[in-house]
């Protein structure tokens, strides 16, 4: 009863205001009520809550927007000589229920389309972390959160890079002179806390453990070009 005395004083309120303008002179209490009356139902069965906003799922970062810079490309593969770097990234408004993350870094067509390969991956994230550094996903893995582990990219399988930061770690961009490639990074909120795969596991059963595993996630799509 108490809400809706506030409600209707609140209308009073803004017929008062509206009065004092020339062009709402005609308005009156009935008027107003009458448009008000759809709210006060509609309150009266599901109550109103003020600044009632929908929390969105959302990836961002501070160094790229849609595009890669240099220190995201590879160094010591397909002639790349950049810095192998894995951009800083930040997360919000994960959904209840989330007992870790896990990040997915794919070149979506790299050997054509529908023919993905897996720069990195992330997993065992704590659910109260909400971001990464700039180069976390260096070798060492120490700029990681605890508990958190690299787990093999797509250049382990064919095992050709010069470079070893290319396995278990962030294997930089690299699409093939005179290409665009689009890539998808994404983090997962899954509903484990630890994922049932081994450090050593291929990308391809780490994203199907991430699938069995995930409630929602969000993306960021970014090109590199050489």
């Amino acid at each position: 009863m108490e809400k809706f005395k506030n409600l209707h004083k609140s209308i009073y309120t803004k017929y008062l205001t509206l009065k004092s303008h020339s062009n709402h002179k005609k308005m009156n209490i009935k008027s107003i009520a009458k448009m008000a009356l759809p709210i006060l139902m509609l309150c009266s069965i599901i109550g109103c809550k003020k600044d009632e906003t929908l929390k969105v799922f959302t990836l961002s970062s501070a160094d790229i927007t849609d595009v890669f810079k240099d220190e995201n490309f590879g160094n010591g593969f397909n002639g790349c000589t950049g810095d192998n770097k894995s951009p800083q990234l930040r997360w919000e408004n994960a959904p209840a229920g989330t007992k870790s993350f896990a990040i997915t870094l794919v070149d979506i067509n790299a050997f054509g389309p529908g023919v993905s390969f897996d720069h990195w991956m992330v997993i065992n994230i704590p659910p109260t972390t909400n971001s990464l550094d700039k180069d976390a996903g260096n070798i060492s893995g120490t700029s990681l959160p605890n508990g958190a582990i690299q787990t093999p990219n797509g250049a382990a399988a064919f095992d050709v890079p010069a470079n070893a930061a290319f396995y278990k770690a962030f294997a930089g961009v690299c699409p093939n002179v005179g290409n665009t490639n689009q890539y998808e990074i994404t983090v997962f909120a899954l509903n484990v806390a630890s994922l049932p795969v081994s450090e050593t596991a291929a990308s391809s059963e780490v994203k199907t453990a991430i699938a069995s595993a995930v409630i929602s996630s969000t993306k960021m799509s970014v090109t590199a070009s050489r």
